[in-house]
């Protein structure tokens, strides 16, 4: 360019930058700006999952921040030491866990010890200690998330054995209960021939409902130390004094002539006097020669006819097996069992064949036994040459009375020929009578149970009797 020159306006003009560059500029800040920020958020966000995925691994063996069991905070806390922690709070509710019982001055008390507890706790804690710790690494800090805003909460609870309470509900129930007692017979006057009775009581028994219903509630509730009042009802017995009134008294008697004997008619006095006042309790025997004893002359037996081996002889207490027959016959009305009774050896003339009793110490007694559930009482007496026996007790409601029907099946025609038997007992050429010629009997007895208006309301057979025939016998020597 020649020396001087000056350029024009245009030239200077494409000398310098262009226009469009400087668009350009602020465009490459602002891009680099941008992708800056870009940069810087995505960094935060990495160093943020950073964090959240070192907390979701730190949480692996701990409890999440945020999680509750029954108010308790568990966060940063092992499973173990969780078990331990509610081990120690589950024998701290076994102890304090106590029930009274009470009725009147008695009391019991339930603890743990009688009713084990079951608790829940180590499911709960299983539970609790899912969040955070199963499922993706999104699934783990979504948990994370929400336990922070307390969104996991568990409760434990317990169980009792209800079959141990109900076994103390029946023990506490047994020891409570008493059984009602019914009216009884209280005594009997034999002078007045009455009854007097003993009024029943009153049993107790335990609401074993109920109180197996309170005691549920407050082992429901959480109550400890409560006191539990039992409920009791009165049982009234089945029986009142009123009820038996009237329904006790003379059920049978029977009465026998006797000889013009004097000496055996004592006999016969003394050994009734023996039965009178006797007292034969529910399931208990009565002896005929238990009550007499060995018939001796220091009890005022005297010596009398009686039967000795089929023999007619003198013999001390000779007599009293009319007053067996006399009882037997009383009694056997009274529809008592009968133990032991044996016949004499041909029939007697006080009582038809088949209903005598003959007794002979110590060998042959009569006896009997009181089958019926009250006790029953015998008046006896000697009087103007009759013997009487009387039964007291509970009066029948099933027949208005007992007779007997003897049936004789079979009569035994003794030989005619006179039998002669050695006695060596005897002085030399000495004769005596032994058997007398007797007739022979098989009797059939029937006790027949009558109505009140002496209809027949059965009959049934009380045994068939055997009196031998016997021959005319000599005894000699």
């Amino acid at each position: 360019m020649p020396e001087g020159f000056v350029p024009a306006e245009e030239d200077r003009r494409k000398g310098m930058f262009p226009v469009w560059t400087i668009f350009v500029l602020i465009l490459c800040v602002a891009v680099w700006g941008f992708g800056f920020r870009i940069y810087r958020e995505q960094e935060q966000s990495y160093a943020a999952y950073q964090s959240e995925s070192r907390a979701a691994f730190d949480a692996q063996n701990v409890y999440l921040n945020g999680i509750t069991v029954d108010g308790i905070h568990l966060g940063g806390m092992t499973r173990e030491a969780a078990s331990a922690l509610f081990t120690d709070r589950q024998m701290e509710q076994s102890d304090a866990f106590s029930l009274i019982i009470q009725s009147g001055e008695r009391k019991w008390r339930i603890t743990s010890q009688e009713v084990p507890l079951v608790f829940d706790a180590e499911t709960v804690l299983d539970s609790a200690f899912v969040p955070g710790h199963y499922g993706t690494l999104e699934e783990r800090l979504s948990d994370i998330e929400k336990a922070s805003s307390g969104q996991f909460t568990y409760e434990t609870s317990y169980e009792y054995d209800r079959s141990k309470l109900s076994e103390l509900v029946d023990i506490i129930g047994e020891s409570l209960d008493t059984a009602p007692g019914n009216a009884t017979l209280d005594a009997f006057n034999m002078e007045t021939q009455t009854f007097s009775f003993k009024e029943g009581t009153s049993g107790v028994r335990a609401d074993r409902e109920q109180l197996a219903r309170d005691i549920l509630s407050a082992l429901d509730a959480g109550r400890t130390d409560q006191v539990i009042s039992v409920k009791t009802e009165m049982i009234e017995p089945e029986l009142h004094a009123r009820d038996l009134e009237g329904h006790f008294g003379l059920v049978s008697t029977f009465t026998t002539e006797t000889t013009r004997d004097r000496d055996r008619n004592k006999n016969i006095e003394i050994s009734a006097g023996t039965l009178n006042g006797q007292v034969v309790q529910p399931g208990a025997t009565l002896s005929f020669n238990g009550c007499t004893g060995k018939r001796t002359e220091e009890k005022g037996y005297r010596e009398a006819h009686a039967i000795v081996g089929g023999v007619l002889v003198d013999d001390t207490g000779g007599g009293v097996c009319q007053t067996s027959s006399t009882l037997f016959n009383a009694v056997v009305r009274a529809d008592v069992e009968i133990v032991k009774r044996y016949a004499h050896s041909w029939p007697s003339i006080y009582v038809p064949r088949g209903e005598d009793a003959t007794v002979n110490w110590p060998n042959r007694d009569f006896v009997f036994k009181n089958s019926s559930n009250y006790p029953i009482f015998l008046r006896a007496w000697y009087d103007n040459y009759h013997v009487t026996v009387e039964v007291y007790g509970l009066i029948p409601q099933e027949f208005a009375r007992i007779d007997l029907e003897s049936e004789t099946i079979q009569t035994i025609k003794p030989s005619n020929d006179v039998l002669y038997t050695l006695d060596e007992s005897l002085p030399l050429g000495t004769r005596q009578s032994g058997h007398s010629k007797r007739t022979g009997y098989v009797v059939d007895t029937y006790k027949v149970y009558y109505d009140v208006d002496g209809n027949i309301l059965k009959r049934e057979k009380l045994w068939r009797t055997n009196y031998p025939a016997t021959q005319q016998e000599i005894l000699y020597h």
